[in-house]
């Protein structure tokens, strides 16, 4: 693991540049590069594709960053009190922990609704179809999220429970998984590395690599209706669509295995045998986190939408607004 890829000094100051901060900023900058590109094949206007993606840039990480603070505001409030000293900036200077999202601490799912609604907005305004252009992002947000996922490995935060398998990770000292567990009192005293976890982060980043490359099929398919059956032609809308389930299910899987605290919990239910089965802790909670809860209710607004989208009148082909 690495949680800091490079650190410098420059006269009294000392700068590093962080593994996690790094693969989520590569992961929107391929994002946004692949939106680009197939939208201009696509006859749209670039410039205003470039507009709506540095939108949807800040206002993900903010609404990301804001649902890791308030799953977690008893802590950073512990942190933002302890200040001490007279000094302004060292009174408050565990108050800036919350502005710190280069070193791990996002949640996806607040990301999401936050660009969704600037993105339906802006969708809104252009008199662009938001159904078409979900069709045209899902890939792009699947392909960057997993560039995510990297970094979070790298950083050590989204980690897994403790595990007995070949491949499971452990995490030395300065990564977040290390200092999470030292400071819950799970670690012997004098360990310099976590026991063996499980790689959620890498499940999950596999999981949006095989879901980007099950949208890319699906693109490329329903792309090329039959003439022969015009009845059956799929309505925009139908990928992105695909892609909120799909990313649902794999989200509430993979968060079975999670380990850290910090994705919180609605309430914690423990099902031993299942747990045994699955080659996890019989104490370890298995349902139901926020994240978990977050997922059931994205799978049932996909089944509402493509209710209510079975009843609606297809639109003319190639029609934005």
């Amino acid at each position: 693991m690495r949680p800091t890829l490079v650190s410098f000094s420059l006269g009294e100051h000392e700068f590093a540049l962080h593994a996690y901060g790094f693969l989520v900023g590569l992961g929107f900058a391929v994002a946004i590069i692949r939106l680009w590109r197939v939208g201009r094949r696509m006859g749209m206007d670039g410039g205003r594709l470039l507009d709506l993606a540095f939108w949807c840039l800040v206002t993900g990480v903010l609404g990301s960053r804001l649902a890791f603070v308030l799953l977690n505001g008893r802590a950073f409030a512990d942190a933002c009190l302890a200040g001490t000293g007279t000094a302004a900036g060292s009174r408050f200077a565990g108050c800036w922990a919350a502005l710190r999202f280069w070193e791990g601490g996002l949640v996806f799912y607040g990301g999401v609704i936050a660009s969704g609604a600037v993105m339906l907005w802006f969708c809104r305004r252009e008199r662009w179809s938001f159904w078409t252009l979900g069709d045209l992002a899902a890939p792009a947000l699947a392909l960057g999220h997993a560039f995510g996922r990297l970094g979070c490995f790298l950083a050590g935060c989204c980690f897994g429970a403790p595990s007995a398998a070949w491949w499971a990770p452990s995490f030395p000292a300065g990564s977040v998984a290390f200092d999470e567990l030292q400071a819950d009192g799970v670690l012997p005293a004098g360990a310099n590395h976590t026991p063996p976890l499980h790689p959620t982060q890498l499940y999950e980043a596999a999981g949006e690599l095989v879901l980007f490359a099950a949208l890319l099929w699906l693109q490329g398919r329903w792309s090329r209706p039959d003439p022969r059956r015009p009845d059956r032609a799929v309505r925009p809308g139908a990928l992105l669509l695909t892609y909120a389930a799909g990313y649902a299910a794999l989200r509430f899987a993979v968060e079975v295995f999670r380990g850290d605290a910090a994705r919180g919990f609605v309430t914690a239910l423990h099902t031993p045998a299942l747990a045994r089965l699955l080659g996890l802790p019989a104490d370890h909670p298995l349902f139901l986190s926020v994240s978990q809860l977050i997922s059931v209710l994205v799978l049932l607004a996909v089944g509402v939408a493509l209710a209510w989208r079975r009843r609606a009148a297809l639109p003319a082909p190639g029609r934005w607004s």
